[in-house]
């Protein structure tokens, strides 16, 4: 990956300072990090854990997180209040028909109810079971049924008193969540069984289990759902979703497995009720024709990165709300899967980032967009979404009028500057590109090297800056002496244009001739992959960064290394200011740490709540530009010594 840029900004230090001692805020009027001057995105809608969600009758959305609830209006984005209802973490709610009420529990064992409108607990009462999984009203809303996840136990409560009903100690080995069944006087319990059954059905006037039935390994949180004419259960499980009929017996109505293998992890039906929606492990949600033997898909779209815990259909039926994969909250049109909110900003984790020769800045997500935007006003100015892959690997021409972008795929694609355009494609390598980067004058040339990319293929290819097939291939000789075994992470050029940097799975470093294309040394006192490499105050130095959670400075000429820094954690992208005198390095932490090239840590810059995955670091070595899985960038006026 291509983490070490160089960008010529024409702008002053008196406006550079200006910007800074305004800009307290994001584009989005949300609050920057200390040494943050700008951020690329929004945090709005991220969530590291939910409890559960909910939709009021207006169509706003209640989350709870944590010990209190917040209430969003989907349609602006904008939280319109947050409150807190537990001393533990809340774990379910359930809101009456008219959303004046609520329910909830939390980890301890406790049940609340909470008055919307007043914002009050109005009672509260312990249940004794352990790690509560849900809370759900009945449909006279006169009794709570509660779901202990371990041991896995249904509780029935009279709401007016807390007194309780009835206590069922089920057969699963853990709950995961406990609805109201029919009749409103029985429920089905779905968890976790090894090779029994993972949903049972019980009476709760008498606690008899009525059946238990689908030998299919575990379900997860919110994957079962009533139909609106309560006579149809929808489950989702490890390897499918199914539909049964409830009323009367229990027989199965069709089977839906176009996830590919992929866990069912939500459900829900849709605004018709012949359609029904599922959410996977990999991150899609599909809308189904469900009289269709196996389904017809009628659409599908990606909102998440991994698993779908959530969705919703919203009161209006225009909207699927959902969380997941990516930690956002995402409201999407139950049509086309199109976003509600027509924000810019990515809406997963940001894979890559780099610079263009101008106040631009590059970056790549696993929403399988790359956008350009203005560094400085926080603004947009470029989307492509002409791939529509996950590109994990960025670089711009020096002459700032082409974008080369490495994709899961294993495909090379190269863009347009000016609009995106797609210019070509370059195939040849297998797996995941993991580094691109333009050699550092600007070739017109088919046979002059231009652009070199990386993969898990454990090879380095050089291109033309025209045509489609490689000039070149730097890979392991037979021997074993020349080349990684193992992926290639990361490349980087010499100034010049002579020499190359590799890195990766072996834990080597590698020089190479550029133009011979042979090693010239080997680098390999590192104990993890090393994810990031440059070039360090001109072609006598090197950086490298590894998983081991090192930074070392070498000595190209004696292959020792000069100084080590110690990250504290896993390192995952590296930068350096032009001279040398001034390193970042950033970690699965979350944070940056800023050394000299003596290795004295001078600061550490915190802002971002998920991983850093990529740097990149301006000309003028004023501005460095992080990127992070938590969906967005920040611009920090870079500390020096």
């Amino acid at each position: 990956m291509n983490r070490l840029c160089y960008l010529a900004i024409t702008i002053t230090l008196a406006c550079t300072g200006t910007v800074a001692a305004q800009a307290a805020t994001d584009l989005f009027g949300d609050d920057l990090p200390e040494g943050a001057i700008q951020r690329l995105g929004s945090l709005r809608l991220r969530y590291d854990s939910v409890g559960d969600l909910g939709y009021l009758p207006d169509g706003r959305v209640v989350v709870a997180s944590g010990n209190g609830i917040d209430i969003w209006d989907m349609s602006t984005g904008d939280r319109q209040a947050r409150h807190r209802i537990s001393s533990g973490s809340l774990s379910g709610f359930h809101l009456t028909t008219d959303g004046q009420k609520m329910v909830a529990c939390d980890s301890s064992g406790n049940v609340y109810e909470w008055d919307m409108e007043q914002a009050e607990v109005i009672q509260e009462w312990p249940t004794g079971q352990r790690r509560l999984a849900s809370v759900y009203y009945s449909a006279d809303q006169t009794r709570v049924m509660t779901c202990g996840a371990s041991p896995p136990t249904i509780k029935e409560w009279r709401l007016d008193t807390a007194e309780e009903l009835v206590a069922i100690e089920c057969k699963l080995h853990s709950a995961r969540q406990a609805i109201y069944g029919p009749d409103d006087h029985s429920a089905f319990i779905h968890g976790a069984a090894g090779s029994d059954p993972v949903i049972a059905h019980y009476d709760l006037r008498t606690g008899e289990l009525l059946h238990e039935w689908l030998n299919d390994y575990y379900t997860h949180t919110r994957s079962s759902v009533l139909s609106s004419d309560s006579t149809r259960l929808l489950i989702g499980s490890r390897h499918k979703a199914t539909e049964w009929q409830v009323v009367p017996g229990y027989e199965l109505l069709n089977t839906f497995t176009g996830h590919h293998g992929h866990a069912v992890t939500s459900v829900a039906y849709g605004a018709n009720p012949d359609e029904l929606l599922t959410g996977s492990r990999d991150g899609s949600i599909r809308r189904w024709n469900r009289l269709v033997k196996d389904g017809e898909v009628l659409a599908r779209w990606f909102a998440h990165s991994g698993h779908v815990n959530y969705i919703l259909v919203s009161p209006d039926r225009q909207w699927v709300l959902s969380y997941g994969g990516g930690n956002m909250l995402v409201e999407r049109s139950i049509t086309d899967g199109s976003p509600r909110l027509s924000w810019d900003r990515h809406e997963l984790a940001v894979r890559a980032v780099t610079c263009m020769p101008d106040s631009r800045v590059l970056s790549s997500s696993s929403d399988s967009t790359i956008r350009v935007w203005d560094m400085l006003n926080g603004q947009q100015v470029l989307r492509i979404d002409e791939a529509m892959q996950e590109a994990w690997a960025l670089a711009a021409s020096p002459d700032g009028q082409k974008i080369a972008a490495g994709f899961k795929d294993g495909v090379v694609r190269e863009f347009a500057a000016s609009d995106g355009r797609l210019l070509r494609e370059l195939k040849g390598h297998f797996g995941y590109i993991r580094s691109v980067v333009y050699m550092p004058y600007a070739s017109t040339s088919d046979i002059m090297p231009a652009l070199l990319t990386s993969a898990d293929d454990g090879t380095v290819r050089i291109w033309g800056a025209k045509g489609s097939d490689s000039l070149k291939v730097i890979q392991a000789d037979r021997d074993g002496v020349q080349g990684h075994r193992g992926g290639v992470l990361a490349i980087a050029v010499s100034w010049d244009g002579t020499l190359l940097l590799s890195g990766g799975r072996d834990g080597t470093v590698r020089l190479w001739d550029l133009h011979e294309g042979t090693q010239k040394a080997v680098l390999a006192d590192h104990r993890g992959w090393v994810e990031a490499v440059t070039f360090s105050g001109g072609m006598a130095e090197a950086l490298s960064a590894s998983r081991d959670g090192m930074v070392r400075r070498w000595d190209l000429a004696t292959g020792e290394f000069m100084a080590e820094m110690e990250h504290g954690g896993v390192v995952t992208s590296l930068a350096c200011t032009g001279d040398g005198s001034t390193i970042f390095a950033g970690g699965t932490d979350g944070t940056i740490s800023v050394w000299d090239a003596d290795g004295r840590r001078l600061d550490t810059l915190r802002g971002h709540v998920a991983a850093i995955s990529s740097l990149a670091i301006a000309s003028d070595n004023a501005h460095l530009i992080s990127a992070s899985e938590d969906s967005t960038l920040l611009v920090w006026k870079a500390p020096t010594q």
